[in-house]
């Protein structure tokens, strides 16, 4: 079944030509299926897995293609491996692309197929400096349906922490086995809609770019994946003309006139794989209900901006690679004595941001209401334990921690540790949020208010220690420590008692 079946071009709203004739089309041509002249739907699944099979037979052995599992539908999820000959040599950067993890959104996932295309043939110089390992549909449900979900409801890029679903996991099995230093995440940004219902305006920009923002993660790889990666990506976009600003959206409250940068919360991509250690970024386009209008041109900003990102990881060779690792190396050494941020928020203020108006197609200059995520505002913090106990009784807690990467020690013997158990002090229902509002399709969640009591306790053999001296320390934090909305307390994963988790306040042998 080809996407267009689900894609209805009529069902597109059209857009005044005062605006749409500000967005011309690129002087360049991609090979890829969706591209192709007078095409009217996207492309298809079949379409995605024959393309790159084609590819990778044509590249000389510079890529290979398999399928790294299978959606909830059965959809093979492809993945693209791209290197020198070589084969992947762990002494170079290794970048890792998302591509579609919202159905809806196709740009990001024809581009990840143009890019496959590009680095293959005229970039191949590229990846003698760099493994390049790409996923051209990370939801291939959702986009064969042209819908923003996967097929049981759940949003992929809010469950990088939870891996409820099968995508997810399939995404987490590819970052374990490549390690990346540096992700990146495709996606397309409404440019009607609320924006229209708010402020009669057409969303302007090309191109929205975003950082991991989020508590607990790397200030100086935060800083590199802002100031070079980002920065990069921004001037390779400007070039062409296009204009470009931090990525923001806003919820479908058409009497909500607040704008927000992309969430502070480890749920999404860019988050979690920023707590991963990894230089982090999210490239927006200018896309969603524009149906197939100025395809190429949002192609062609997402084969832009990820070349300079690709570009710039080579740059920096073996010095991203020691970045990395040492951000690792500093999360684990803050076992037992630095402290944890357990709940923040994105700071408010003022912005001044480029529409275009519905009417007349001319620019307009809007201040707005703003909530900033490259600075953000801490609710909770408390000390970080040398590592958590949970009970054998745990198991699916374990094994998602395992599947993140996360370093589990079998408690063999019994043995008496200064441990924390969390007190309950309030507990209340509620929905996660995103800066979008209520996170859709997420179950209800359990909210709680808790305190620390800290007592001796003899740990009984079975069970796992999860220490916190390992470079996934923040990942398990964000999981663990159960009053924030991501929690594997919070969304049932995990029993909070003291016969089921603990903080262990000091290190422990098996």
């Amino acid at each position: 079944m080809a996407a267009n079946a689900q894609f209805d071009p009529a069902k597109v709203a059209p857009v005044p030509a005062a605006v749409s004739q500000r967005y011309s089309d690129p002087d360049v041509r991609y090979t890829s299926p969706g591209m192709a002249p007078g095409r009217k739907d996207f492309t298809s699944h079949e379409e995605v897995l024959t393309y790159s099979r084609q590819l990778a037979a044509q590249s000389d052995k510079w890529m290979r293609m398999e399928s790294i599992g299978k959606s909830q539908q059965g959809r093979d999820i492809p993945l693209l491996l791209l290197s020198s000959p070589s084969s992947f040599q762990p002494d170079k950067p290794t970048v890792l692309i998302l591509g579609q993890q919202h159905g809806n959104e196709p740009a990001g996932g024809e581009a990840a197929l143009a890019l496959a295309q590009r680095l293959v043939t005229t970039q191949r110089s590229l990846l003698e400096q760099v493994n390049v390992v790409i996923m051209p549909r990370a939801n291939p449900d959702g986009a064969e349906n042209f819908v923003r979900a996967t097929a049981n409801g759940l949003d992929v890029n809010r469950d990088h922490l939870l891996l409820q679903t099968p995508e997810a996991k399939a995404i987490a099995a590819t970052a374990l086995r490549f390690s990346p230093q540096v992700v990146m995440d495709l996606h397309e940004f409404t440019v009607g809609g609320r924006w229209l219902d708010k402020f009669s305006a057409y969303a302007k920009y090309d191109a929205l770019l975003q950082a991991a923002t989020v508590g607990n993660m790397d200030s100086k790889v935060g800083d590199l994946a802002l100031k070079e990666f980002v920065g990069n990506a921004r001037l390779a976009l400007e070039s062409l003309g296009q204009s470009v600003f931090w990525y923001h959206t806003s919820s479908a409250d058409a009497t909500d006139t607040v704008v927000s940068m992309g969430g502070v919360q480890p749920d999404t991509g860019r988050n979690v794989y920023g707590l991963r250690n990894a230089v982090s970024i999210l490239i927006e386009t200018r896309g969603v209900g524009l149906g197939r209008a100025h395809f190429a041109r949002r192609v062609h900003s997402h084969v832009v901006a990820s070349l300079a990102v690709i570009q710039s990881a080579a740059g920096q060779g073996t010095r991203l690679v020691t970045a990395v690792r040492g951000a690792g190396d500093a999360a684990a050494a803050q076992a037992c004595v630095g402290d944890l941020v357990i709940r923040a928020q994105a700071s408010p203020g003022r912005e001044t941001l480029q529409f275009v108006d519905a009417a007349s197609g001319a620019d307009r200059a809007i201040e707005v209401e703003w909530r900033s995520a490259l600075k953000l505002r801490v609710d909770r913090v408390r000390p970080r334990p040398c590592g958590y106990w949970l009970a054998a009784t745990q198991n699916e807690a374990a094994n998602k921690l395992r599947a993140l990467g996360v370093q589990l020690q079998p408690v063999l013997r019994e043995q008496r540790v200064s441990a924390e158990r969390y007190k309950v002090l309030a507990e209340k229902g509620g929905q996660r949020q995103d800066a979008r509002g209520a996170i859709a399709s997420s179950a209800a969640i359990r909210d709680v208010t808790v305190e620390l009591e800290r007592f001796d306790k003899v740990l009984p053999a079975g069970g796992w220690f999860v220490s916190m001296n390992q470079a996934l320390a923040n990942v398990i934090a964000a999981a663990l420590e159960p009053d924030s909305q991501n929690s594997y307390v919070a969304n049932h994963v995990l029993d909070l008692s003291e016969t089921s988790i603990l903080r262990v306040m000091q290190p422990i042998s098996p």
